[in-house]
């Protein structure tokens, strides 16, 4: 295993798995699908969405989470707790003003402004 960031690899190619889903259902469904495998303390659920997971959607990765104030865009990031969480908490407490700002050593400014949007227009995303 490598480390980057406080974040651990299996260095075997891709470091990170993302993707982008935009209700509860189409994650729970991942989620169940993934289950003997993981979480994994590396593995984080983002999203600023207002209304919290159906009762039917349940996870471990969304039992406890860690709420992320950046200034750019003026929003409250929800990211469940572990390893992602307390790397990008320490980046905000370091100044970044965005999530995008906050993820850039680990992705592309590209990447990065992507997954921002995703997260901004309200749809959750999954990172393994």
């Amino acid at each position: 295993m490598k480390e980057k960031d406080g974040i651990r690899s299996q260095g075997y190619g891709a470091q990170f798995v993302i993707a982008a889903f935009d209700d509860w259902n189409a994650l729970q469904a991942v989620l169940e699908g993934m289950a003997p495998q993981h979480p994994s303390r590396s593995d984080t659920v983002l999203h600023a969405r207002k209304d919290n997971p159906p009762p039917a959607v349940s996870s471990d990765l969304l039992k406890e989470v860690t709420q992320l104030h950046f200034t750019r865009p003026k929003q409250c990031i929800t990211c469940s707790s572990g390893e992602v969480a307390e790397e990008l908490a320490a980046r905000l407490a370091r100044g970044a003003h965005s999530l995008a700002d906050a993820l850039r050593s680990w992705l592309s400014a590209d990447q990065a402004w992507q997954l921002q949007n995703h997260v901004e227009k309200g749809r959750l995303v999954l990172w393994l």
